[in-house]
């Protein structure tokens, strides 16, 4: 009896050790596969192609064409701002908002007008929390003009009836803005130094100095195939769309540190684009999540959506780059050097 019960304990304990190790095989098999999926994940990643330098430079001619396809454009546009715990929301809206049509030519001289129909914004050391604005800005190629006709607390703006004739490019139209669409579209974009077109030219140089600071490759972004356009060494990163015309799909910038590791800075992503000329396509939807520019406050989401967007029109007038000044406003001309008031002699 004795026998017989050391015997199922000793066939009981080799099954045991059996399943034991079968549930060890099986976990290290799992483990080992993962850790194959993740090697070779990051193999593909490592491994993507650089883009050779004649491709670069095929390239350049291509978009350069984009970029000088467009010599006017006009555009609605509603914005807002989100505010949010982190870079991945949720999301709630704010009162802050812009309500705009604008217009720009393309050229070097940069024309371009923005009528700001209704603006919402906080107040800093204000009455209320948030004020209301409405304004007209304009830059001829010469000189520049700002119109307040409104402000005051939110609902409730108060005429204001000023306005200033500049002899530079007014601060709302300057370089990057996005009230003109300049900083999502590629034909009025100028990026940080150069057009697109002149980056990749100049890449395609394998003695200059934007050969060696970016790396070009090809990449997924929002499920489209994409010209990714890196730089470790400034922590920007570009999405540029083929099949679209080459558009901006999207711009990535972070913060580095000396112990190497990297913040969010901002993030933007061009969701949704229309054909507006032939191979070109504007930006209609975009997202741009930025973080908090001081310690406790909110992670930032920039919402901006365009419509009725009208390029290259063959009836444009240009005098739109003059905005008009009403009778009644009180003027300051920083060109000629002196102030007096519309419609009195």
């Amino acid at each position: 009896m004795l026998n017989k019960v050391l015997s199922n304990k000793k066939r009981f304990t080799m099954i045991s050790d059996k399943s034991i190790q079968h549930m060890m095989l099986k976990h290290y098999i799992m483990v080992f596969l993962t850790l194959l999926l993740v090697l070779s994940t990051a193999l593909v990643h490592a491994s993507k192609p650089l883009l050779p330098k004649e491709e670069l430079k095929k390239l350049a001619t291509k978009i350069e064409a984009v970029e000088n396809s467009i010599t006017s454009i006009r555009f609605e546009a509603e914005s807002w701002v989100e505010h949010g715990p982190s870079a991945s929301g949720p999301w709630q809206k704010t009162p802050i908002c812009h309500s705009k049509t604008a217009w720009a030519q393309k050229g070097p001289d940069g024309k371009a007008r923005v009528d700001m129909h209704k603006e919402v914004f906080e107040w800093i050391n204000g009455p209320t929390p948030f004020g209301e604005q409405g304004y007209s800005v304009s830059f001829d190629g010469q000189h520049g003009r700002y119109v307040r006709h409104t402000a005051g607390p939110i609902g409730e703006p108060h005429p204001v009836k000023r306005g200033e004739i500049l002899p530079e490019v007014p601060k709302h139209l300057e370089h990057g803005n996005f009230d003109t669409g300049a900083y999502y579209s590629l034909p009025f974009f100028d990026g940080e130094i150069y057009k697109f077109s002149k980056i990749f030219q100049l890449a395609s140089d394998p003695n200059s100095e934007v050969a060696r600071e970016l790396q070009f490759t090809y990449e997924q972004f929002q499920e489209v195939e994409c010209i990714k356009i890196s730089s470790e060494w400034h922590g920007i990163t570009y999405w540029l769309d083929p099949s679209h015309g080459f558009a901006l799909r999207g711009k990535k910038s972070v913060a580095q540190y000396e112990d190497g590791h990297e913040e969010l800075v901002k993030f933007v992503k061009v969701t949704k684009l229309i054909e507006v000329a032939d191979g070109v396509w504007w930006p209609m939807e975009v997202y741009s999540v930025s973080r908090p520019y001081e310690e406790g406050k909110p992670w930032r989401r920039f919402v901006y959506r365009a419509s009725n967007v009208v390029a290259n029109d063959p009836d444009f007038d240009e005098n739109i780059f003059t905005v008009p000044f009403p009778d009644g406003y009180l003027i300051d001309d920083k060109v000629a050097g002196r102030k007096y008031i519309t419609g009195q002699k």
